[in-house]
């Protein structure tokens, strides 16, 4: 795999947002590299500063900012990845991608990119399982979108069901998988 292949992390507001930096370090360490691009909601859950400080690259999370004072971020950060990962996807983040609304910085940015877009699902069971999420995640993959997970795991109410976050070194696989 060639050295300056690049990762552009969507981080949602979950909480399993914390498990990026896991993320962030072992693509790091496999000379990826990676920018981040947080909802507003993921900022509720982790910094920006800490997500900057691992990647080594700014963290973009306004949808108005100017990464080189000429582009929108949206437009450069499109083009700049050559994968997108969403990680941990919201059932927000899910339906606004399911009907093309670019109301922030990461569905903005997704609906321009021409790179292959890798969506992690992490929620409560019972949102992941309801009617109107699995028609989204439906309607996704039958426009080219890729998911994994989630998996079972312990959540948030000490219930073990699906919807935790499948683990990192699955996701990198995939990555890998997509990009060679």
């Amino acid at each position: 795999m060639r050295k300056n292949k690049k990762v552009l992390i969507g981080v949602c507001g979950g909480i399993a947002a914390y498990k990026v930096c896991d993320l962030i370090r072992e693509l790091k360490k496999q000379n990826f590299e990676v920018i981040c691009i947080m909802t507003k909601e993921a900022t509720k859950f982790i910094t920006s500063d800490i997500l900057q400080y691992l990647s080594g690259n700014k963290v973009y999370i306004d949808l108005f900012d100017l990464p080189n004072n000429l582009t929108p971020a949206h437009i450069y950060l499109s083009s700049w990845a050559d994968i997108v990962v969403v990680i941990p996807a919201t059932a927000h983040i899910i339906a606004k991608l399911s009907y093309g609304l670019g109301d922030c910085l990461l569905s903005c940015t997704i609906l321009a990119t021409r790179a292959p877009i890798l969506i992690c699902p992490a929620m409560h069971v019972n949102m992941y399982k309801n009617k109107i999420v699995q028609e989204n995640i439906r309607r996704l993959r039958s426009k080219g979108f890729s998911f994994i997970g989630p998996k079972k795991g312990k959540l948030l109410n000490g219930k073990v069901a699906s919807g935790h976050l499948e683990d990192v070194k699955v996701v990198i696989n995939r990555i890998k998988d997509t990009i060679r």
